[in-house]
This record gives C-alpha cells, structure tokens and sequence, in this order.
C-alpha cells in the first residue's frame, strides 16, 4: 500500500518522537510517505494517491493544531485514516470531535486497555477501532552492546533528568520533580557523585542524552501519564481562577481542593520511553514503584523505591554493589531488549497489520474506499512529500541566540538583521511561502 503519514517537523527534535516516526520508514511492509503539515498549512497534494492516510501525535487535535485546508482534504478522502494520539487526558472531548469530523476509523491511543471504554465510550464511536500502544519503544540508534561499558565501570553513581508540570497533571506529575529532589538530596548530604536535574534548562536533547545515560550506573524514573482528565479545557480555567482570586496558594493546595477528586487512580499510568533508553544503554533502573505498563519487574528489571524514600539507603548500597547491578543489566537487557518484544520493529508490524485489517473492513463496508469525492488540487506550492521524516533541531535557549547573534554582528543594524532572518526562519514552512512575496516586494528584492 501506499501510505501517507501526516506530522509536524518541528516537534521532532526529540529521539523518542523522531524515532516514532522513522520506524515506518524503515519496517513497514508499505510504501511510506512523509508531508509536514500545520495549523496554517496549505495541503496542496491528491490524497487518493494514498491507500491510507494517518495523522501523526506531533499534530495535537485536541489543540485544534490542524488547518481547515487539511480537514477539508482529510473529510473529503474516503480511504483509510488513522490516528497515533498521546497526552489524552488533555481535552479528550476535542480529540473526540476530530476524531468523529475526520471519519477516523482506526486509532493507536495509549490508553491502557481496560480504560478505552472510559475515555473513548463505544457509543460515540461505533465504527472506530481502538488499538492501545506504548508511548515508544526500544530505540535503534544506540552504540553496539559490546561497547557499553557495565554499569560497574561507571563513575556516575545516578543520573536523572526531570520536567516540572502543571499542577492540574496530578500526582504522576509531581512524581517527576519529587523523585529527583529525593535522591538529589540523600546524595549530596552523603557524598554520593550524582548528575540529577529537573529545571527545563537542564534538558540534553539529540545524541547527548545517549552520552549521558550511558555514562550513569543508574537513572531515575517513574511512571508517566496523568490520571486527571480535563474533558473540555474547563479545568485549567479553573485553575486559573483559583490563582486569581488567591494569589500566592502553593500548589499542594491547590491540588487538593481542585485537582484530587478529580483524579482517578491508576487509569493512565504509563512506562515511558527513557525506561527503554536506559535498559538498552545498559544502565540500571531505579524507580518510583508501580506497574509500568507491565512490561518490567520490580527487583528483575529495576530497583523499586518507595514513594515516601523510606528503602533509599537501602538503595544506594545496592548501587555500590557492582556484581549486583551488572547482572540486573544484563537479567534486563535481555529480557526487554534482545527479546525484541519492544523493538520498533515489532511495533510497525503491529501496525502494518492493524492497517490491513482495517482497509479490508473499510472495503466491505463502503464497496469502494475511492468513492468520496475529492477536491481538485490548488494552485501554488504543491506539499513536500518525504519517504522519511525530517529531523527538527533542539529548541535554542533565547539567551543564548541573542548573545550568539550580538557578539556576530558589526553594529545595531547588523544585529537587527540578523535577528530578523532568524526570526523568519523560525516561522513554519507554510507561513514563509505565504508571505515571502510580500516581503521580498518590501526588501525591494520582488
């Protein structure tokens, strides 16, 4: 088949999110095709060119991240479509809007199985098929195994690199911030070397966050998700309210009087990535307890600490056992890694499969999937199609460019206008196309 997969190229800057990507252009059984688009983007392309059509989670439906000129194609394409959605409990009820307006008939949602029926409730889509998946899985770009040093041979006792959210996130939220200032604390006040951050700038993006895992004996981590669904947006109104009409209310407060009776336990715990990253890196896991998705075992797979830190020294000592940790590296690695149960590998086969499945049923049910009508292609730029994703380079720090592009200019004028190119060049494809006439007709250059 030939298979087109619609995405946003500036949100693939992460390894996990790139990776997502790839895989299909690299396993799958069809013939797969890339094409960015945004909520301004012009689709400029003939969708019955394509088997299938999908829309990648680097478009966030529930943020209304996509164009009327891509709705109209995709409402107007009676092929397969399908949909990789994550982050679901942020306006599920929108998600639900585009999934119904598109005619979406297959959707790889990460929600845990027993839970579909709660987010996605069979009879607002009785057509639609529910496919749970992992947020990601192993990842393919790693150095060779018998290049990896043992963690035993590592210097750096733990690593960790966390992500402050929202309070309306929940607990597994604050799990993020308060297992790093857990041990952060333990291993400062007993001297045990450590790399443990959580602030945004502390983030190590692209081939480095390898280096990095690579170089700890442990790392860090707990389960993903929320359990705190906001339907609608309202809740984060709400939140917002709140702070105005108290100003100063820690966050603890606010949690438990908005936040926890809205919480329901256990519905969307999830294993994230990293936790693959750091097994096939062969760095031991030291985590928050929990089910991670059921994939890896307390005191198999990882080392589980309690929430309350009442084992961490428990803990440390286990990480000063150098027989200890190798061996549960390895017990790891090759039950999670060279099993190949989690590869992207085995992910895309999951899916080519799903993709089948569905177009056969699409063909019984409509007799013809060519059979909606089409409209014509615009005039203008035609859509860049790809057979691989493109790459996005890690966000820069503001700071950082301002000072970059200070100290390389030769004056206030230069300056400005080396700003200004960096601006334009930061503003999405379609929004550039759209506009360079008018602006090279101003630059006197039209």
């Amino acid at each position: 088949m030939n298979v087109l997969i619609l995405y946003n190229s500036t949100q693939t800057f992460t390894n996990t999110v790139y990776e997502h990507l790839a895989c299909f252009a690299e396993h799958s059984q069809h013939r797969i095709f890339f094409a960015h688009v945004d909520a301004y983007f012009e689709l400029n392309v003939n969708l019955l060119n394509f088997d299938a059509v999908g829309i990648h989670f680097t478009l966030r439906l529930p943020f209304d991240q996509i164009s009327p000129s891509v709705s109209e194609a995709l409402e107007n394409y009676g092929g397969l479509k399908f949909l990789f959605i994550q982050d679901e409990y942020d306006h599920p009820k929108r998600a639900w809007h585009w999934i119904k307006k598109l005619g979406m008939r297959l959707v790889f949602t990460v929600v845990p199985e027993a839970g579909i029926a709660t987010v996605y409730p069979r009879e607002e889509f009785p057509q639609t098929r529910f496919v749970t998946n992992l947020t990601g899985y192993v990842p393919e770009k790693l150095p060779p195994t018998h290049l990896l040093p043992p963690p035993s041979q590592r210097s750096l006792m733990v690593g960790y690199r966390g992500r402050p959210l929202p309070v309306r996130y929940g607990q597994l939220g604050f799990e993020k911030v308060a297992i790093g200032e857990m041990v952060k604390s333990y291993c400062d006040q007993f001297g045990v070397e450590n790399d443990i951050a959580w602030s945004e700038d502390e983030r190590i993006y692209g081939p480095k966050w390898y280096d990095f895992v690579v170089s700890c004996r442990s790392m860090l981590g707990s389960e993903s998700g929320s359990n705190v669904f906001d339907w609608d947006g309202t809740l984060s109104q709400e939140v917002e309210h709140y702070r105005n009409e108290n100003p100063g209310t820690p966050d603890e407060d606010i949690y438990h009087r908005i936040i926890r009776p809205r919480e329901v336990d256990g519905l969307m715990n999830q294993l994230s990535p990293r936790i693959f990253e750091a097994i096939a890196s062969r760095t031991v896991l030291v985590l928050f307890e929990g089910e991670y998705s059921g994939v890896i075992r307390p005191w198999e797979h990882f080392i589980p600490l309690r929430k309350d830190g009442s084992n961490l020294q428990d803990v440390v000592q286990l990480l000063k056992d150098d027989s200890y940790l190798d061996a549960m590296a390895e017990r790891a690695w090759l039950d999670i890694i060279r099993s190949g149960k989690y590869s992207y590998k085995s992910f895309v086969g999951m899916v080519d499969e799903e993709l089948g499945s569905s177009l056969t049923d699409l063909g019984e049910v409509t007799g013809s999937f060519q059979k909606a009508p089409m409209t014509q292609i615009r005039t203008g730029f035609p859509t860049q199609i790809t057979s691989c994703p493109i790459r996005a380079y890690p966000p820069e720090r503001l700071n950082d460019t301002f000072l970059q592009l200070f100290s390389a200019s030769r004056g206030p004028l230069d300056f400005a206008k080396r700003l200004a190119i960096y601006l334009w060049r930061k503003l999405p494809e379609s929004v550039r196309l759209t506009w360079k006439p008018r602006v090279m007709r101003l630059v006197g250059k039209g």
